[in-house]
């Protein structure tokens, strides 16, 4: 009991409570939300945005903030995906995933080795990125030959999508390697302190590659997820991506300070933004209104991060 209400866990506990309380609301008294049609839509449109919201979990819990080249990363591996599909899905996969881990690297060496501001490093690769994509395409949209639909449309038991339950997997696999790994002792303390991570002899350049690394696979992935619901690939499916990836990771309560919080906040904030979203859309508001919606959610958890920082350090 006493863990559940530390200052660092009362965002997280509450919006587990929030998601809970929404969900109970909206069965209740949102027309057609509780249809299988709907609550498939929420499940397809978590699994991309959260596994790249796990993936910006590392980068904001190593005290870098963001990384804002999710979505060009994402962008860039639907049109991968959607060229090399035709040699199959699981090759199609791999592929992607390497793309992202060599655009991870990249980053992560101009930010881990180079001591270069991640903002201004991860802006800087994705407007390369968005470059080599219009290069690569023609600016056009690159149509997949080839079969997707059990990453695409395929659901175990015709219940859960396939989709669904690689993002929870992955978020578990994260949580672990995070909470009991020496990797994700050294992630911790590198952002909560990095002046005494580096006293203290931490791998800080190594860690902070692996992390741009994880990141950069993560948004491959879901540029993978895009492309295969569309069965096609260009630079503009995954635009907000950084965005929502941001959001969930704020939201679920993961401190913008770095160090603090867990892989698993980063689950449940993009699981509140679907539904938020969902019923927003299922409601008919326009997409200016949801925009304004979900940046207030964003500011809001914002500000409870910041109070709950004064309260660890009173």
């Amino acid at each position: 009991m006493e863990t559940l209400f530390r200052p660092e866990r009362m965002q997280a506990n509450g919006l587990k409570l929030a998601i809970l309380v929404l969900l109970i609301w909206a069965c209740l008294g949102v027309e057609n939300f509780t249809s299988t049609a709907n609550i498939h839509s929420i499940m397809y449109s978590v699994s991309a945005i959260g596994i790249a919201a796990v993936g910006m979990a590392f980068i904001t819990l190593s005290g870098n903030l963001f990384m804002l080249s999710m979505a060009a990363t994402a962008a860039l591996s639907s049109i991968v995906f959607a060229s090399f599909l035709k040699f199959g899905l699981v090759p199609a996969i791999l592929i992607v995933a390497a793309v992202g881990v060599l655009i991870g690297l990249i980053q992560g060496l101009v930010v881990g080795v180079g001591n270069v501001n991640p903002i201004i490093a991860t802006i800087a690769v994705a407007s390369i990125i968005m470059g080599l994509g219009a290069l690569y395409s023609g600016g056009l949209t690159i149509v997949g030959q080839g079969d997707a639909s059990w990453l695409g449309l395929g659901q175990f038991a015709s219940l859960v999508p396939n989709q669904l339950m690689l993002f929870v997997a992955l978020a578990i696999a994260a949580e672990l390697i995070v909470q009991r790994t020496r990797f994700g002792r050294e992630l911790r303390l590198i952002g909560m302190n990095r002046t005494a991570a580096k006293v203290a002899g931490i791998r800080i350049e190594r860690t902070l590659v692996i992390t741009f690394i994880v990141a950069g696979g993560a948004a491959a992935i879901a540029g993978a997820l895009f492309a295969s619901q569309a069965t096609q690939g260009n630079m503009k499916l995954g635009a907000g991506l950084d965005f929502d990836a941001i959001a969930a990771v704020l939201v679920g309560g993961i401190s913008i300070r770095g160090g603090h919080g867990r892989i698993l906040d980063a689950l449940f904030g993009a699981i509140f933004l679907a539904i938020v979203s969902n019923i927003l859309l299922v409601n008919g508001l326009s997409f200016e209104i949801q925009l304004m919606i979900k940046g207030l959610v964003v500011v809001t958890a914002v500000v409870l991060g910041a109070l709950a920082t004064q309260m660890r350090k009173s």
